[in-house]
């Protein structure tokens, strides 16, 4: 292997991306927090940010970080047996963070507010993820 090829894996590795997935969640109450204290602790050590958002059972998550770190947690989530019925909505590069200010925030969403967000990160739209910042940051939905 030559060291260009190498250096150019690495900087792929330490590019910082944006991951979207949904899933079934198979927890609530006391798990779901545990789940959260979880991620609290564990996310700043990795260098992930995101969010999680939940509605009816379904999870939509948002993970920031170097490729190499989220793809190694993406991993461990697709494995974990509190979710089910995985569906990459989206993965790429990004420039900044949208979530940067939180390790995992946490926030649960109506039935609609969940199919748009889906829909427009599914779309690879940035208007779902500012407007998900924007409701952390001002405690409303500026629509």
């Amino acid at each position: 292997m030559t060291s260009s090829f190498t250096d150019s894996i690495q900087a792929f590795d330490q590019q910082l991306i944006q991951l979207v997935y949904r899933s079934r969640s198979l927890i609530e109450g006391a798990d779901y927090e545990k789940l959260m204290a979880t991620c609290l602790r564990n996310n700043p050590k990795r260098g992930i940010t995101g969010v999680l958002i939940s509605h009816s059972g379904w999870f939509l998550q948002v993970l920031e970080g170097s490729a190499a770190n989220v793809n190694s947690l993406f991993k461990v989530i697709e494995n974990d047996p509190r979710h089910s019925d995985f569906l990459l909505l989206r993965f790429n590069a990004v420039v900044a963070r949208d979530f940067s200010d939180w390790s995992m925030a946490s926030i649960e969403v109506d039935e609609q507010r969940f199919l748009n967000i889906a829909n427009q990160a599914l779309q690879a739209e940035g208007v779902a993820m500012s407007a998900v910042r924007d409701f952390l940051c001002y405690g409303k939905w500026i629509d």
